[in-house]
């Protein structure tokens, strides 16, 4: 982030008459509102050439263009609604908060001089330590930050750019995930501490995030797609839907109910209109009914990666299935029934699955579900604890 001494009078004047002209209750919004546009204009180069007496904030109502003023009514719908600007403003102020954590998690934070009061003489200020590198070395291990990063081994833009293209080569050729992760979060360090926020940024993580996906690795996914909604937030471009859909699934692997319903609500009809988000919604329906012929058939025909996400809770939907079965089908119940039903490929694959689970129980060639109810209930128990890495 370029210090004040650097940004021109305009700039200058605009972040003093936001913050004379902002309440207490919305000075947070403001605030981030002024470090999104700083920020942004840094990274494209745009800060002294920007007419900034014709930026008009959001977060202060106030319109863009001083030639088309909103209409009386749109106007009064805005300032007349206080609880939809209060929500607009909790949820930019979370998501700022998960920027800010993050980036002082991995040594770099973001600053808009006269935001605060002051200096915190207890929080470490990381943009003094803010580098531009100069390492031409395209491989570097991961290693986490004790202390101010130095400009000789971190990569600059330029490098990273091949260094990025050259694990894409390896990971053709070879196919070490443990390799790839080590590198791509070294990647992912060296564009933090130089404050690099751009399309190249987003791309790396949703490399990173759909790599972690394929190879079941949920912790590193989390991590990925965290940055990846401040980055979006930003409007950065990227593939924002596609990751949209993996969020609802992992918070349906997670059990988060509130969390999708708030999710829902806030769905545009251009994410409602996308072909995975949609898949994720109607897996979602489709859980909730108990409908598992139909959760079996959005899993066989997942787009992207939606079923990489549903593998991680599809064996808990198996077993709830199973337990419903052995309640309603008695005696017994086909074991072609519940390989067409289940999501299974045959029923050699069906019956390892029961073996599992210890509810291998059969009267001829069909499933004893008076015998299986029991050991489904303990099977079940075991679903109860979420893992949020996945296995490796």
């Amino acid at each position: 982030m370029a210090p004040d001494a650097d940004w021109p009078q305009a700039l200058r004047e605009l972040v003093g008459r936001a913050f004379g002209q902002c309440t207490d209750a919305h000075r947070g919004a403001v605030s981030a509102e002024l470090k999104r546009l700083i920020f942004q204009a840094v990274q494209d180069g745009s800060l002294h050439t920007r007419d900034w007496t014709r930026v008009r904030l959001a977060s202060l109502g106030e319109t863009r263009k001083r030639s088309a003023p909103d209409t009386p009514t749109r106007a009064r719908r805005y300032r007349e609604d206080p609880t939809r600007r209060e929500m607009r403003q909790r949820r930019f102020e979370a998501e700022q908060a998960a920027f800010e954590r993050e980036q002082q998690a991995d040594g770099a934070s973001v600053a808009v001089p006269g935001a605060v009061a002051g200096p915190d003489p207890n929080v470490v200020d990381w943009d003094a330590y803010t580098v531009v590198g100069t390492s031409t070395k395209l491989e570097k291990p991961y290693l986490r930050l004790t202390s101010a990063p130095d400009p000789k081994t971190v990569r600059p833009l330029a490098t990273l750019r091949r260094t990025l293209a050259l694990l894409t080569e390896k990971w053709a050729s070879e196919r070490n995930y443990d390799y790839m992760c080590d590198q791509l979060k070294s990647v992912r360090q060296d564009l933090t501490v130089q404050r690099i926020a751009n399309e190249f940024t987003v791309r790396v993580y949703e490399m990173h995030a759909r790599l972690a996906l394929d190879m079941g690795d949920l912790g590193e996914y989390n991590q990925c797609q965290s940055q990846l909604r401040v980055l979006y937030a930003y409007d950065l471009p990227g593939s924002r839907l596609e990751f949209l859909a993996y969020r609802i699934l992992y918070l349906l692997h997670t059990r988060q109910q509130r969390d999708v319903h708030t999710l829902m609500a806030e769905l545009g009809d251009e994410a409602k209109a996308d072909v995975a988000v949609r898949h994720a919604l109607d897996v979602r329906a489709a859980m909730r009914c108990g409908n598992y012929h139909r959760f079996f058939e959005l899993y066989a025909h997942a787009p992207n990666r939606n079923a990489c996400l549903m593998r991680h809770f599809v064996d808990r939907e198996r077993v709830q299935a199973l337990s419903i079965l052995a309640r309603s089908c008695r005696p017994a119940c086909a074991l072609a029934f519940l390989v067409s039903e289940l999501g299974w490929s045959s029923e050699e694959e069906a019956r390892a699955f029961l073996a599992k689970h210890g509810v291998a129980c059969y009267v001829g060639a069909a499933w004893d579900t008076k015998r299986a109810e029991a050991p489904l209930a303990a099977a079940l128990a075991s679903y109860r604890h979420v893992d949020l890495q996945g296995p490796r």
